[in-house]
């Protein structure tokens, strides 16, 4: 169910807003989540900052949130390997 968990965070992450991450922040504060979720999520999730690359080319932010999207699938792996 974890791996299903960090799934879902990281797809989340994809969403260009810092809203949806505020949801796993709760979570992980009521002790629901690991920080390797919330980790991977915060990794892939980088807020208004992508908006403006979005605007000047949708392949770059493709690439970037592609980028993002691999190493926090690879951080939240490895930290619920290590039951982080």
């Amino acid at each position: 169910i974890l791996l299903f968990c960090l799934c879902i965070a990281v797809l989340v992450g994809i969403i260009p807003e810092s809203g949806p991450h505020f949801v796993f922040i709760v979570l992980f504060a009521a002790c629901s989540l690991p920080f390797s979720i919330l980790l991977a999520n915060s990794i892939v999730q980088d807020g208004h900052g992508s908006l403006p690359l979005l605007a000047e080319s949708r392949k770059g932010f493709i690439i970037i949130k592609a980028i993002n999207l691999v190493v926090g699938l690879l951080v939240g792996f490895i930290g619920l390997a290590f039951g982080v």
